[in-house]
């Protein structure tokens, strides 16, 4: 029914080892709602889903924190004023400078 129900029904779980035995043994997401349903939880294939999504997003998103390099703020400011001066002088398209004529 909502975000709040299937978190309840997660921390329930983290809580119960009996709830846990019961999902061990779920091998779909169809049998694990049903045994959310059975167990009182008012869980829907679409709270699923998108919990699944936003699981992904988030792993996603810290993926890429992971690719992005920390810099030092001044070594920073200096990019972005290099940057600035580039696009005074052209444009950038595609990552490549094309000059105004």
């Amino acid at each position: 029914m909502s975000r709040q129900e299937l978190e309840r029904f997660v921390d329930d779980a983290e809580q119960d080892s009996s709830i846990r035995w019961l999902l061990r043994h779920c091998r779909t997401n169809d049998a694990l709602i049903l045994a959310g349903r059975k167990l009182g939880y008012r869980i829907t294939r679409v709270d699923l889903q998108r919990a699944m999504e936003a699981e992904r997003e988030e792993h996603r998103l810290c993926w890429l924190d992971q690719q992005c390099e920390t810099i030092n703020p001044a070594d920073g400011r200096a990019w972005a004023v290099a940057e600035q001066g580039e696009r005074a002088e052209g444009t950038v398209v595609n990552g490549s400078m094309q000059q105004h004529r």
